[in-house]
């Protein structure tokens, strides 16, 4: 093996190790946020209906409070604290 190769050799070791860290960083993230997409919206919904309900000043014009929760929800968008 030359020089060129052994450095070629270590760099793609290097990235190997990398895009196995980033795997796994994705099924954990995966696992932490739940299998089912539709759950998750489920629960940005009930946060945002919640909230709108609670602070009606927070409704847009020209939306309801369920249009609008449910464009927030389509997003995963998370309402706001009511601290």
């Amino acid at each position: 093996m030359t020089q060129q190769d052994d450095a070629i050799a270590s760099r793609l070791s290097r990235i190997e190790t990398r895009l196995a860290r980033i795997e796994e960083l994705l099924v954990s993230a995966r696992d932490v946020e739940g299998q089912n997409p539709m759950a998750k919206q489920q629960q940005c919904y009930e946060e945002w209906i919640h909230y709108l309900n609670n602070t009606p000043e927070a409704v847009e014009a020209h939306l309801t409070a369920h249009e609008m929760a449910a464009l927030k929800a389509s997003i995963n968008a998370h309402a706001p604290s009511d601290s």
